[in-house]
């Protein structure tokens, strides 16, 4: 298992509204796949999964706000 962690997605923001879920639990993503949408105060942007495999979990939720280090997805070795 491997937990996916929302990174830093700007010099300066530390959290921001996520927009959208892009994946569902039991999709299998790659390596950089768009997972989350995410607004700060400046734009909204896609934000790439840094690990690769089958969705466990969802840890975030459309209109949550989250912050840098936030645990956004649970994923399996596929």
């Amino acid at each position: 298992m491997a937990e996916f962690k929302l990174p830093e997605v700007g010099e300066g923001i530390s959290k921001g509204l996520v927009v959208s879920v892009l994946v569902n639990v039991g999709d299998t993503i790659a390596k950089d796949q768009p997972v989350i949408e995410f607004e700060t105060d400046k734009a909204v942007v896609e934000i790439p999964s840094s690990v690769a495999g089958v969705v466990q979990e969802i840890k975030v939720k459309a209109n949550q706000e989250a912050k840098v280090g936030d645990v956004v997805l649970v994923v399996a070795d596929s």
